[in-house]
């Protein structure tokens, strides 16, 4: 499988073959000074690009965890609220009670008329 195929090639070619390797070889340096060039001038932008992802995920995590608090908040006002309202109820529960007991004791004191 491994055939020398330079022994193949006719004679005078050496020359041609260095020749295009070097030539290659010019044209790969071209290449890598282009690209490096190239991220040279992109290497800023993708370092803001990159502190930029950076400082986005940094505020969402803040405000996730502001939501957090919030929905603690929230529970604790609902709870509260709910303490409220069953006060309220006893409340009511206890002024229609005395005045239910107020209205039997005005009727007691004084009764209707029996002029029969």
């Amino acid at each position: 499988m491994s055939e020398d195929f330079t022994q193949k090639l006719p004679n005078g070619n050496d020359t041609r073959i260095l020749t295009a390797i070097k030539d290659l070889e010019k044209k790969v340096d071209k290449l890598e000074k282009k690209v490096d060039e190239r991220l040279h001038d992109t290497r800023p932008i993708w370092h803001r690009v990159v502190a930029d992802i950076a400082q986005l995920q940094a505020g969402q995590q803040r405000l996730e965890e502001g939501q957090e608090a919030m929905r603690v908040e929230l529970r604790e006002v609902s709870r509260d609220q709910i303490v409220i309202n069953d006060s309220i109820r006893k409340i009511q529960l206890d002024y229609h009670t005395i005045n239910d007991r107020l209205l039997r004791l005005e009727f007691n004191r004084n009764p209707p008329n029996s002029s029969t």
